[in-house]
Parts: C-alpha cells; sequence; structure tokens
C-alpha cells in the first residue's frame, strides 16, 4: 500500500516536536484513533475542523498537512529530503523546516506577564522555535515535547528577567517543594515568578513573588493554579 502524504507528513511534524499520537491526539481534542487511523492509512483523505485543530498543535494548518510544500515545488536538493522553499507566511527562520542538528520546541504565543482568561494551551500554541538538538536531549536532558518556549512580559521579575526575554521552561518540572522561577497560571493570567509553598495558612497556598521589589508577593489558591513548568533558560537581545 502507497502511502498517503497526508499521513507522512503529519508523522514528520510529529517527530520534528517529539509528540506521540496520543500526546498529539490529547492536545488536539480529538479522539485517539484519529490520528492512529491517518497514520495507519485507514482515512486516506481527512479533513475538517479536527484536521485544523491537529495542525494548529504542529504549528501548521490543515492544507500543509493535505499539501506539502504547496504554492512551492520541493527545493532541489539532495542535502535533506524534507526540505522545502519557503512560504512567505512561514517565519524567516531557516529555508528548512527541520534543520539538521536541530529540534522544533513549542512556543506559547501568549507573553508571560499578561493577565485575564483561562489557560488552554491548544489556543496558544504557536510557530515552534528551533534548538540545537544536542543542548535539548544533553544540557537539559529532555524530548522538545517536555518544554515550551514563551516571552516574558513586564518589569515584576527585573533585573533576572527583563521585558521581552525568552524563557525555555520544563514542563516536567511542576513540584514546588524547591522553590524556583516558574511559568504559570495564577487564576487570572499566565505570568513568569517566584513561586514556592505559602505555609502557616488554613488552605493550601501556593506564594508567588517577582524579582522587583516594586511588586507585591500575593498567596493564591493551590487548586486555581497551573504550573506550566520550572525555568530552564532564557534568552535576551541586545
Amino acid at each position: 500500500m502507497i502511502r498517503s502524504s497526508v499521513a507522512s507528513e503529519l508523522e514528520r511534524r510529529m517527530r520534528l516536536l517529539g509528540l506521540t499520537q496520543k500526546a498529539l491526539a490529547r492536545n488536539a481534542g480529538v479522539g485517539d484513533t484519529y490520528v492512529r487511523d491517518i497514520l495507519k492509512g485507514k482515512s486516506r483523505n481527512p479533513g475538517g475542523e479536527k484536521l485544523e485543530r491537529v495542525a494548529a498543535i504542529l504549528g501548521c494548518t490543515a492544507r500543509d498537512l493535505l499539501f506539502p510544500g504547496s504554492g512551492g515545488k520541493r527545493a532541489e536538493s539532495s542535502r535533506c529530503e524534507t526540505e522545502y522553499v519557503l512560504q512567505p507566511d512561514l517565519p524567516a527562520v531557516t529555508s528548512d523546516l527541520n534543520p539538521p542538528g536541530y529540534v522544533a520546541v513549542p512556543f506559547l504565543s501568549v507573553r508571560a506577564g499578561a493577565g485575564g482568561g483561562r489557560y488552554v494551551e491548544d489556543t496558544l500554541l504557536g510557530r515552534p522555535k528551533f534548538f540545537e538538538e544536542e543542548f535539548v536531549r544533553g544540557a537539559l536532558n529532555a524530548a522538545p515535547a517536555d518544554l515550551r518556549v514563551i516571552e516574558v512580559e513586564g518589569q515584576s521579575m527585573d533585573p533576572v528577567l527583563h521585558n521581552g526575554d525568552m524563557v525555555l521552561i520544563d514542563t516536567r518540572k511542576t513540584s514546588i517543594i524547591e522553590p524556583g522561577i516558574f511559568v504559570l497560571f495564577d487564576g487570572d493570567g499566565v505570568v513568569c515568578k517566584w513561586v514556592e509553598r505559602a505555609h502557616g495558612t488554613s488552605e493550601p497556598m501556593v506564594r508567588i513573588k517577582s524579582e522587583n521589589p516594586r511588586f507585591s508577593p500575593y498567596d493564591v489558591p493551590a487548586d486555581q493554579v497551573q504550573i506550566l513548568g520550572r525555568v530552564v533558560w532564557f534568552a535576551r537581545k541586545l
């Protein structure tokens, strides 16, 4: 059986992000069998809202999955089978969708520090950011899907973290037994703060503190807090 192009492209993008079938289906809000049926060739012409949701998690559109390289033919190159001509709507990061030696890490397109709303990761995923594979798998001992990239907003963490800094969080590290800098949803918005347990309270509380002394610490009931991950790396524009 000749494998459909959508199955091959779906698998390639999953591998790029380090996503399993179950993780992709869960994040996209589709049944476990939906992704599996596409990969096994049982659903050769998928489409509609479900495919759009799957594509959003992969940082692309349903059209990108159905028609890989549409709008431009495959680049003539023996260097990489997955190289495509860069399309106008793609970020000018690289002409390769899968740069050799790099892995793609999911990017949360909400700035840590912005308030309001509720945290639904599926609606926040933007185009992934690329990191050296040796750094991710070696120095951080992580898979790309374990990590998230997010931009810091505001001055509450000055001078440790500045407005516009990019931070990398490890979603496996959500325990606050050891205080540290975390990205979290505090019930009002996504923030990047010092986080620790609050002691001497009648109910479980999380204490959230800024580095900048002009911002007061505050306590939030633990059941209203969602720890997204501990900050393990940051980058800053010069």
